[in-house]
């Protein structure tokens, strides 16, 4: 990532960039936790309202992959050239970059939202976890006992964590503003345009496909920081059940970790739009999630986060001394 802090500040410029990293995540937190808002809505009620223009229910299949295509052209492009364009416009070049992360990066509130839910489902209040959990996920949450919204709840900690804080943090960390910004845009493409979603599933099929290839190197990371911090619970077994999928195009083996990780089940069937979606599910064989189990997976989730933070610190300073003794 290029030197954006001031030469001023006191610290290796080489350091800069989880500097500013830490630094907004901070200041983002804060303003959430103070006044919670959602900069997104926007854009993703306009990528929605694009859809229903151009993705009609009497074309066929390949129409509309190709409508998706197209319209995937027609919203990012515009949107990236006035973003780079006007970058050469900003004086103070590390607070665009900082501004730019801002937005890419997502809600920071999690943990306390999903207290939130596990209090609930522990007081047997369902409709209030089921309110607060529906904002956060695709899926119909009106139906939900309290076993599915304590499973939906775990698997949005777990996407949620990779897709908006970890691959944000990674692509930042590698390129600067500029490309988190553009992975975010594409990614709430593909939350409008989720396939999973019956009249979407074709028109949303190539946003959908580019954006799991982005996030398959950052989930195999978590992945393989899991498996670490797992050594000694059988993690021999953890990855010989973790291989076979490891390089296939999904965030499906990182759910499965989880799963086997917790000794729960995780995925299955869920509804979308009135319907029936038959998903994969994962360890089958574990027990059904409960309220605690939220709370679990939010620690494991904080734990990959240390490990993650002391890597990409420790490669940074290996990086600092070699650069010194060069």
């Amino acid at each position: 990532m290029p030197d954006l802090l001031p030469e001023l500040l006191p610290i290796p410029p080489i350091f800069h960039g989880i500097l500013m990293l830490l630094v907004v995540m901070a200041i983002k937190a804060g303003l959430q936790r103070l006044a919670p808002h959602e900069p997104w809505g926007f854009f993703n009620f306009f990528c929605r309202q694009l859809a229903v223009k151009v993705n009609k229910a009497e074309n066929g299949t390949q129409q509309q992959t190709i409508s998706g295509f197209i319209s995937v052209l027609i919203t990012f492009t515009p949107l990236w050239v006035i973003l780079w364009l006007f970058a050469d416009f900003v004086e103070v070049a590390f607070l665009w970059e900082g501004l730019l992360l801002y937005f890419a990066l997502g809600n920071l509130t999690l943990k306390p939202l999903a207290t939130k839910i596990a209090t609930a489902i522990t007081n047997s209040n369902n409709y209030l976890a089921k309110e607060t959990l529906q904002p956060l996920v695709l899926r119909e949450t009106q139906k939900l006992s309290a076993m599915g919204i304590a499973k939906a709840t775990i698997e949005m900690l777990i996407l949620r964590s990779l897709q908006q804080h970890i691959t944000v943090a990674f692509i930042f960390l590698i390129g600067g503003g500029l490309p988190a910004i553009s992975y975010r845009l594409l990614l709430e493409m593909h939350y409008a345009w989720n396939p999973k979603l019956p009249q979407l599933r074709a028109f949303g099929r190539f946003v959908g496909a580019l954006v799991q290839l982005i996030l398959w190197l950052p989930s195999r990371l978590i992945l393989i920081c899991g498996l670490i911090l797992s050594f000694g619970q059988q993690s021999t077994l953890l990855w010989r059940l973790s291989l076979p999928v490891f390089f296939t195009l999904s965030s499906q083996p990182l759910v499965q970790f989880f799963a086997l990780t917790m000794n729960i089940r995780l995925g299955g069937v869920a509804m979308y739009e009135g319907v029936k979606l038959r998903r994969e599910e994962s360890n089958s064989n574990g027990r059904q999630p409960e309220p605690k189990d939220i709370v679990h997976a939010y620690r494991f989730i904080n734990r990959i986060y240390t490990l993650i933070t002391i890597g990409v610190v420790g490669i940074y300073l290996l990086a600092w001394v070699a650069s010194l003794q060069a």
